[in-house]
């Protein structure tokens, strides 16, 4: 990371604001850390020019997210869970701390959650319907959307008090609201299953994902 950091500090110099990771925290498990690049302004021909940088460092870090300095605070009013996420477990490797000063409401939290979880409900159900059932379209849709609940999970357990940084999360929501959820955690521990027993889990996923509407239901109204 110190090598990816110094060219682009050669490549913008003063224009380079901050260098950070995200997705260190309780997602960390299933996904690669993030890298976010905050510049002074963001060009087309910045994004050029941290493309060519970036691919040296492609199999180790995901696709950078390239900002300006007031995307975290404008964003923290439609994009609750993620600005969370990036406050309390992102890491500076460079430069200003743009994180600290992230702010959301409660309002706007609940609001996202339940958007979230109702669209990526329906567009979990419509995938099955359309796509393949392939391993390899199946284990995409799985694993993919497995981040993406997890900060949902999470978020979910915030609004009840508790704050969970570890791996331990699923069981915690489990205990916290009288559930199973394991076909969660046999994603979240499993990464490669055979065909027809990854298809019998991916239905039970759909149908925790059906529970978590309910919860939803009934701690945000």
């Amino acid at each position: 990371m110190n090598e990816f950091v110094e060219q682009l500090k050669n490549e913008f110099k003063e224009r380079l604001i901050s260098v950070g990771l995200h997705n260190v925290g309780v997602t960390s498990f299933i996904n690669k850390n993030g890298v976010f690049i905050v510049l002074d302004r963001v060009e087309p021909e910045d994004l050029l020019a941290i493309k060519r940088i970036y691919k040296k460092f492609k199999k180790t870090y995901s696709t950078p997210l390239v900002v300006n300095e007031r995307f975290f605070k404008d964003a923290a009013d439609v994009f609750c869970m993620e600005m969370l996420e990036f406050k309390e477990n992102g890491e500076i490797l460079y430069g200003k701390n743009v994180l600290e000063d992230i702010d959301v409401n409660d309002e706007n939290l609940r609001r996202q959650i339940e958007f979230e979880l109702r669209s990526k409900l329906l567009n979990l159900k419509g995938a099955f319907i359309d796509l393949p059932l392939e391993r390899r379209i199946v284990d995409n849709i799985a694993y993919r959307s497995m981040y993406n609940f997890l900060l949902i999970l999470r978020n979910l357990l915030r609004l009840k008090g508790k704050l969970i940084n570890d791996a331990t999360l699923i069981e915690v929501f489990e205990e916290t609201f009288g559930v199973s959820l394991e076909a969660f955690k046999i994603l979240r521990d499993s990464e490669k299953l055979p065909f027809e027993r990854l298809l019998e889990v991916f239905k039970g996923y759909l149908r925790e994902v059906e529970q978590l509407v309910e919860i939803s239901d009934k701690i945000l109204s």
